[in-house]
């Protein structure tokens, strides 16, 4: 039997993303550019369901007053992956969600492969989804379980399209589990690819029973499992669209009775402030010219992202209004199978091939351009751009900083200022500073000359005021990093 080839052209399209990807995500979390909030809240779960035991949330129990991680978000992909934690450690989460963009990548080139039998446009549509912006917005901000979930669907498509039912079923559990939104997500997806499917009735039966399960799925979870567990009288803390209504019905009421003011919203400030003028713009104009507009030709695919426009241009929160983050990762895998199955339905051979190489192009163009010009001043998409020098710097010796981390013990009690809580997370109890709570170590970093979540000046008030604490002892104090220990504490 002749032993198969290794595809080298996928090979290497792999190897580039993947050592793209690294020098954005990883490098960032060396350097102190990983966050409290999210990516210690995943560690602090990772650590806690190692040790067989319900994370207790100490990070946000001061401020949302949730005493455990699932009453927050309804997440079990953590719960499923943390024993990978004895391995990887402070990285865990970070490395699957690099491997999670790679295997959603290789399942729509299978997907483009299955549509059109060419593996020329298949490497065109993998180079297409690497490089559009939703990756890179999501990378450069920590982890987030809904960047692992929409990698997994063109695998779930896929799976459906080859009437592999019961390996669509495993993806679509793990999309299911992975995040509450996207059961919602989900049933849309499954009504648009329903409608793509045409007139298969085997595949038309298993996404109505896949659809339904999501819709029951997402019900059940947001109206009785996270409240139950945060314990909150109101309802799904998440559910933040005041412009629409307080309550699911509410806003579905308001759709169907007001359609012209529901429609506004995709494009209106709706926050009152100025501050907040282009974000909504800024996002449609990213999804038009980077395929976006065989959508209106397509309108499956729009289907699919109805829940995702809604979710985030309804929000009372404007930073979700816009292409940053990680708000905007569903649109990277559904606007990817769009583009490309439009490009497989040309006649012409020469049109097709010109607009399998345009596509990536463009995206590309538009990803670099966001990246380097957001309209959101307060962006952390120059996180992503690995391309630069100052990408690899920090205003302080980040080796230094490691090292003198490792003066705190494992076991210990801590308070740590937003960029270290990631690399100090994995221990029983982890405070956001500046609640102190009854931490034995407090660990600051004012050389990163970050603030958030006080202003500059009270952060310098703050961090005087311990300095000055008869209660504790200075550990390090370097200018860069301060670590304090209290006097009732071993050195």
């Amino acid at each position: 039997m002749e032993k198969k080839k290794p595809d080298i052209p996928l090979l290497v399209i792999l190897l580039i993303y993947a050592i793209i990807y690294s020098l954005i995500s990883l490098v960032n979390h060396y350097n102190f550019r990983t966050y409290g909030w999210d990516l210690g809240l995943y560690n602090n779960a990772l650590y806690d369901y190692s040790h067989f035991q319900w994370n207790d949330e100490t990070l946000v129990l001061p401020y949302l007053k949730i005493s455990n991680s699932l009453g927050d978000h309804f997440s079990l992909l953590p719960l499923l992956l943390s024993p990978l934690v004895w391995l990887f450690g402070s990285w865990t989460m970070l490395l699957i969600q690099i491997a999670a963009v790679l295997w959603g990548g290789y399942g729509l080139f299978r997907f483009v492969f299955r549509l059109t039998g060419g593996k020329g446009i298949s490497y065109c549509a993998l180079v297409y989804f690497f490089s559009l912006w939703g990756i890179y917005s999501a990378l450069s901000f920590d982890y987030h379980d809904n960047v692992v979930a929409a990698m997994l669907l063109p695998w779930f498509v896929y799976e459906v399209y080859e009437k592999k039912y019961f390996k669509a079923s495993l993806y679509l559990f793990f999309i299911l589990v992975a995040k509450e939104n996207m059961a919602l997500w989900m049933f849309f997806v499954c009504a648009g690819l329903a409608w793509l499917l045409g007139k298969e009735k085997m595949s038309l039966k298993y996404l109505a029973g896949a659809a339904l399960v999501s819709a029951l799925y997402f019900i059940l979870v947001t109206k009785w499992v996270i409240p139950s567990i945060a314990g909150q009288d109101t309802g799904y803390i998440h559910f933040r669209y005041d412009a629409a209504g307080h309550t699911m019905k509410e806003v579905f009421l308001f759709v169907i009775s007001h359609p012209v003011q529901a429609f506004t919203l995709l494009f209106e400030n709706h926050s009152g402030l100025p501050g907040w003028n282009g974000i909504k713009s800024e996002l449609h104009f990213v999804v038009l010219f980077s395929g976006g507009i065989v959508l209106l030709f397509y309108p499956q695919f729009l289907l699919m992202l109805i829940p995702v426009y809604f979710q985030k241009l309804f929000h009372n929160e404007p930073e979700k209004w816009g292409i940053y983050y990680q708000y905007s990762v569903e649109y990277v895998p559904v606007l990817a199978m769009a583009v490309f199955y439009a490009i497989s339905r040309f006649r012409d051979r020469r049109l097709k091939q010109m607009l399998q190489y345009v596509a990536p192009l463009m995206a590309m163009i538009i990803t670099f351009s966001v990246i380097e010009n957001p309209v959101y001043k307060y962006s952390l998409l120059e996180q992503a751009r690995f391309y630069r020098k100052s990408h690899y710097e920090r205003e302080f010796d980040v080796k230094e900083v490691h090292g003198a981390l490792k003066k705190i013990p494992p076991a210990a009690k801590v308070s740590a200022q937003n960029m270290l809580v990631p690399h100090l997370a994995l221990r029983d109890t982890i405070y956001y500073f500046p609640y102190l709570g009854d931490a034995e170590y407090v660990a600051l970093l004012p050389g990163a000359r970050s603030s958030y979540p006080l202003t500059e000046k009270r952060y310098h008030h703050f961090l005087d005021s311990l300095r000055h604490d008869s209660l504790w002892c200075t550990l390090h104090d370097d200018g860069n990093l301060l670590l304090l220990v209290k006097k009732n504490k071993s050195r």
